[in-house]
């Protein structure tokens, strides 16, 4: 009886383990998204290009404001994205405990970049991270749990 009950706990804690597998890989990239090589500086690099050959006739300006834009967007969108992992997985049924691991998340990930050269802590970047997790809440409640 008991080699039963092992093999139900070991199934159980590999269940787990399984669910939070796609949350942690996220996590890894976002942290990923903090180091110096996606600066400002860097990804201007790659996304200041794309905005000219999309608005060819924008000021230098405009493509400034496009390229603060989108990191900005970055920021909203991973942490949606991060979310809707924790409670299509692991926190299915604590959509508010999952919400407050974004928040925990996004201090720690800013308090990351102030020992990361080119980075600097925002809580201005908290407060959207915040919402992109705030925003899959409510996208999340209407989508699944009101259908």
């Amino acid at each position: 009886m008991s080699g039963a009950v092992a093999v139900n706990s070991r199934e159980s804690i590999e269940r787990s383990w399984t669910k939070w597998m796609p949350v942690l890989a996220w996590a890894l990239i976002i942290f990923g998204f903090s180091t110096s090589y996606f600066s400002a500086e860097n990804t201007s690099k790659i996304i200041d290009p794309i905005l000219r050959f999309l608005m060819p006739g924008a000021s230098a300006v405009t493509i400034a404001l496009g390229h603060g834009f989108v990191r900005k967007a970055a920021h909203f969108t991973n942490y949606a994205i991060l979310f809707w992992l924790l409670v299509s997985g692991p926190m299915r049924a604590r959509p508010y405990r999952a919400f407050g691991i974004c928040v925990i998340y996004a201090l720690l990930d800013e308090g990351h970049q102030m020992f990361v050269p080119n980075r600097g802590p925002s809580l201005y970047d908290v407060a959207l991270d915040s919402t992109g997790a705030l925003f899959s809440r409510f996208l999340h409640a209407a989508v699944i749990e009101i259908a």
